[in-house]
């Protein structure tokens, strides 16, 4: 990973130890080499209104830009198409100078917030949302599901079935309560005042060790993991309360993404590039974020998670357009919820909070454009 000392210089204290210790692991591996032609950079062709040799010095002059991960290395998506776009070279292909750091997305969405970040993962629209109720200068530039994944999860023995079992008892959350999950704890009737919240590690077995009763956690991820310790799980879902959300959210800072656009909009084409990669190599792309983990990695949980997610993707999909276009209505309708839960610092419209002008300038109908397209032709 590349020294990055603007960064590091600003960072509080409390993040700088989150960010460190995530980056403990092998994120500095070499990239392999690029699927994509090799002159690419060298050679000005124009397709889809796009001159590439242009576009490319460009993406040069925006500098470093500096992603964080919303679950370190995990095969969430889009996290999973940031280290892939980097390990396969797609970045450098569009002349972008992109350090992808792990992390989480709470410290993500304050360090995008801040500057200190150009470009960040959040794993559900209602984070970005809730940062820029709480004043952030960011908007949501990319969601490649318009359905919800994140969920409450406890154990069938709790003799939990509705939000409102959870008063007078603690639930747990990861680096912060997504607002979505306040939504829905409010929306069912639960009292808050009489739930305590917690956070908590990443272990899922503390519903039977500790005094939590349920936890945050993905529908790729938790029921599994306790499903094969044999447990038996029941999920708290928002959806079936009607808050409805998204994930594989992508953000940027407003005036990094005023100053330079097409960079933004070709770090996404990157992602999407990726996608296609790990679509067709779904085993090669878990030995790479095994590999950038530096160990200490469950294959067999993240296959899972890419399985369910990669799946969850291509069913949800909006129809007609390329992955990951999003609309107004679809942001709307969650914020609407988080507006009317009164989880949000101060009420919030679409426009304030996602721009899908970056996205919608990735595709020709439905197929990303890519250079190599045009050196074909």
């Amino acid at each position: 990973m590349k020294n990055n000392k603007r960064f590091w210089g600003a960072m509080a204290l409390s993040v700088m130890m989150v960010v460190l210790a995530a980056c403990g692991g092998n994120g500095s591996a070499k990239p392999a080499e690029t699927t994509g032609p090799a002159n690419a950079a060298s050679t000005p062709v124009t397709t889809s209104g796009i001159n590439w040799g242009e576009r490319i010095a460009a993406n040069k002059a925006a500098g470093e830009i500096t992603t964080m991960t919303s679950f370190n290395y995990s095969a969430n998506i889009a996290n999973t198409n940031a280290w892939i776009a980097d390990e396969l070279g797609f970045f450098k292909e569009l002349g972008l100078n992109v350090s992808v750091m792990p992390g989480l997305s709470a410290d993500a969405m304050k360090l995008l917030a801040v500057g200190k970040l150009q470009v960040a993962h959040a794993g559900s629209a209602s984070e970005v949302a809730q940062s820029v109720a709480n004043g952030a200068e960011i908007k949501g530039i990319l969601a490649m599901a318009p359905v919800g994944l994140s969920v409450l999860i406890t154990l069938e023995e709790s003799g939990i079935k509705t939000v409102k079992d959870l008063e007078g008892k603690m639930i747990g959350y990861k680096g912060a309560m997504p607002a979505h999950i306040t939504a829905m704890l409010k929306k069912g009737g639960a009292d808050l005042s009489k739930i305590k919240q917690v956070g908590v590690g990443f272990d899922p077995t503390i519903l039977k060790t500790t005094e939590v009763v349920a936890i945050t956690g993905f529908k790729s991820n938790e029921p599994y993991q306790l499903e094969k310790l044999g447990y038996k799980v029941r999920i708290l879902d928002p959806e079936e309360l009607g808050v409805n959300t998204s994930f594989g959210i992508v953000a940027a800072n407003n005036d990094f993404a005023a100053k330079h656009p097409t960079a933004v909009e070709d770090y996404l084409r990157a992602l999407l590039k990726a996608q296609e990669w790990i679509v067709k190599n779904p085993a090669e792309t878990i030995k790479i974020l095994e590999k950038r983990a530096g160990g200490n990695y469950n294959v067999e949980i993240e296959s899972n998670r890419l399985k369910v997610e990669t799946g969850l993707i291509e069913t949800a999909k909006h129809k007609g357009v390329g992955l990951g276009v999003f609309t107004k209505e679809q942001w709307q309708s969650e914020i609407n919820i988080l507006n009317e839960s009164g989880v949000l610092m101060k009420p919030v419209t679409a426009e304030q909070v996602a721009d899908a002008q970056y996205i919608s300038k990735v595709y020709d109908g439905e197929k990303l454009v890519w250079p190599e397209q045009a050196a074909k032709k």
